[in-house]
């Protein structure tokens, strides 16, 4: 069994989970990509941005000071899961057929794995010419951040400093074996973690009759935000990547708003969530918080709100939307932002591109790679937003298919097999030795 197989599994097993309260620790985690990474010959930094909230960043220093630095950064947390609805338990890190089972395989602990691991070795070899490499396995992603990546950046600017980023998503192949076509992930949407809060006064259950009850008005904010139809908005970088998957010579029916919703009840139904999501915001209640006693109506209840913003779109763009979804009620009640960012993309064709897929064609002869968007968010934007390249790539088998990969992330029985585990670290060590040629001169 590989070493990169064997850190997946303790990193999975640690069930470093993220729900985005205080109580998240990502530190076992962190502690055992540290140790990988001890004695490698890099610079081996730790940072708390709070108990237990980890981040570690290595830096390789590289001989040409005018070159860019490479960056690959991962997260360490992961989304909770649900054991009963599992086939295997989601933090026993089981290897079961060929296949590393658990909570984070994909998301993204499998790309922290084998970055750790290639980034070592790499490391390892002695002096590296070129510009400076940069790994760093970082908390907090899944809750947008604030203790993570964005309280590095603005803390810890220096270790943090790079310009080509290199993080999770994409890496799948479809098409011919001697001409694939491979995702990276150059585009995501906005994403905005609001809350709106409902006060009214405490009402005895028992005598609730002529009172304007918190849990009404609840149900009512609820009701309005879910059956709130939000315009379509087609971005420009929307349009610039489907213009890439796109042959035929009429117009992308996919780009046209008067018949994207026409079509979707005749696509596939990942591909109707997807076209759907990427075609408009999206406000979705995902929350509700009490205080008080089971027999009294709460004198004020919060309700936790994930928006997702078209490129383009910005916070202001939020709030006009939640208002046009509540209506009246809007007037009544608190609105404000916990965490939260605008959409981002990178540009295709770039340096770093031609080095993705140079280093893809290694175990991918003839690829060529193509440009997603996700309706998700990475730790990518805070690079783009700072006029850096920042993509989502790696390399999976064709043992994982395309279809099933999405219903993973986040969701029940996600899992990662060897031979993907493999390549990735292939690719992640290719990619090191190219960069190191191409800029060291």
């Amino acid at each position: 069994m590989s070493e990169s197989v064997e850190l997946l599994q303790a990193l999975i097993r640690n069930a470093c989970t993220n729900d985005g309260t205080d109580s998240a620790s990502e530190e076992a985690n962190a502690d055992d990509v540290a140790s990988i990474l001890s004695g490698c010959g890099a610079d081996v930094e730790i940072f708390d941005a709070a108990p237990g909230r980890r981040s570690v960043i290595s830096r390789l220093p590289g001989t040409n000071p005018s070159a860019p630095t490479l960056m690959l950064i991962g997260h360490t947390d992961v989304v909770p899961a649900h054991p009963a609805r599992w086939k295997h338990d989601p933090f026993g890190g089981e290897l079961i057929d060929g296949f590393i089972w658990g909570r984070g395989a994909m998301d993204m602990l499998g790309h922290v794995a084998t970055m750790a691991t290639a980034f070592r070795d790499y490391a390892h070899k002695g002096t590296h010419r070129g510009g400076d490499i940069v790994f760093a396995a970082v908390a907090d992603e899944e809750a947008l951040s604030t203790k993570g990546t964005g309280w590095l950046m603005e803390h810890q600017p220096d270790a943090m400093a790079a310009d080509w980023i290199i993080t999770e998503s994409g890496g799948s192949s479809i098409g011919p074996i001697d001409a694939p076509v491979i995702s990276s992930l150059t585009a995501e949407k906005g994403a905005w973690r609001m809350r709106i809060t409902i006060r009214r006064d405490p009402v005895h259950s028992s005598m609730a009759y002529g009172s304007i009850l918190s849990t009404q008005v609840a149900a009512e904010v609820i009701s309005r935000i879910n059956e709130y139809a939000h315009p379509i908005v087609i971005s420009e970088a929307w349009s610039q990547i489907m213009g890439t998957w796109w042959d035929g010579p009429d117009q992308n029916p996919i780009l046209n708003p008067e018949l994207i919703d026409k079509i979707l009840p005749h696509v596939p139904a990942l591909a109707a969530k997807n076209i759907f999501a990427l075609s408009r915001m999206s406000s979705v209640v995902t929350g509700i918080e009490t205080e008080d006693s089971w027999n009294t109506v709460p004198a004020e209840i919060r309700i936790e709100v994930d928006v997702r913003t078209v490129i383009g779109q910005t916070l202001d763009d939020v709030y006009d939307h939640l208002r046009l979804a509540l209506g009246e009620l809007a007037d009544t009640v608190d609105m404000t932002v916990i965490a939260g960012s605008d959409g981002s993309s990178s540009p295709t064709g770039t340096p770093l591109w031609e080095l993705m897929t140079d280093a893809a064609r290694i175990q991918r002869p003839g690829a060529e790679l193509r440009p997603i968007m996700a309706s998700g968010i990475t730790d990518a934007r805070f690079y783009r937003h700072r006029g850096a390249t920042a993509y989502g790539f790696g390399l999976y088998s064709d043992l994982l298919p395309v279809e099933e990969i999405p219903t993973m992330l986040h969701g029940d029985n996600e899992r990662v097999d060897v031979e993907s585990i493999q390549m990735m670290g292939d690719l992640w060590s290719a990619m090191f030795g190219m960069f190191a040629e191409r800029t060291s001169r």
